[in-house]
């Protein structure tokens, strides 16, 4: 997956997520629609954990409702991030919560030093849909589950500047191809590109999905906000 590229020496560290700021109970990331201000918001509370000698930034994903939808963990090296562990989650009619597992066959992140610019950043994911997509009800025993696999390539694509807040940041961009393939009863798939932008000292502020030429989703970063205040968000 690594092309042979020129030795840039880049320090992207300062671009991903503060974890000196996410201590404690964490920050939470508050996104909204960058394309239809009709599209739900979300929110990614992270945190940094310290076990067993190793670095973690722990996230888990919360829908308009703050409904938890995602989790993740991954491990802080020198060099990068790499994700160590991934789970979704499922909810029947009835409101009860399933946790799918999730499994890991390529988990880098990002990066914190680039020497190489044309590297591309590989990761796969596969987890099985404990709930039939049609009717919302826990698949039976004996029947197969849907099975899901994500595959995704990022790879740096420059510099830019962005604003949040009023104020200007200096800011990198990241070129994103997504693959999904569904089996259930034969595959389907689906392949797009997007784009991520990561400010100094923010992180994640934009992403794009251009799923069709008809069809793109967008988010920017609205704000970050104490747990506490997020907790307070959700009574």
């Amino acid at each position: 997956m690594f092309s042979c590229g020129r030795d840039s020496g880049l320090s992207l560290r300062a671009y991903y997520y503060p974890l000196e700021d996410l201590g404690g109970q964490g920050k939470v990331y508050c996104y909204r629609g960058a394309i239809n201000e009709h599209d739900p918001p979300f929110y990614w509370h992270l945190r940094k954990l310290e076990e067993d000698g190793k670095t973690y930034l722990e996230g888990m994903y919360y829908d308009y409702q703050f409904m938890p939808f995602q989790y993740f963990k991954e491990e802080v090296f020198p060099n990068g991030t790499k994700l160590r562990a991934f789970h979704l989650y499922e909810y029947d009619t009835l409101g009860q919560q399933y946790e799918i597992p999730v499994k890991i066959e390529g988990g880098d992140v990002f990066p914190f030093q680039l020497t190489d610019t044309f590297a591309v950043l590989y990761t796969k994911l596969s987890w099985q849909n404990r709930l039939d997509e049609n009717t919302g009800a826990l698949i039976p025993d004996g029947q197969d589950p849907i099975t899901t696999t994500l595959i995704r390539n990022r790879q740096y694509a420059g510099d830019t500047t962005y604003v949040f807040g009023g104020n200007s940041y200096e800011a990198v961009r990241f070129y994103v191809r997504e693959l999904i393939d569904v089996e259930s009863e034969g595959h389907i798939e689906q392949e797009y590109d997007g784009m991520e932008v990561y400010a100094r000292n923010l992180g994640l502020v934009f992403f794009q999905k251009n799923v069709t030429p008809e069809f793109k989703i967008a988010y920017r970063l609205e704000k970050v906000i104490t747990y506490e205040d997020f907790q307070h968000k959700k009574e």
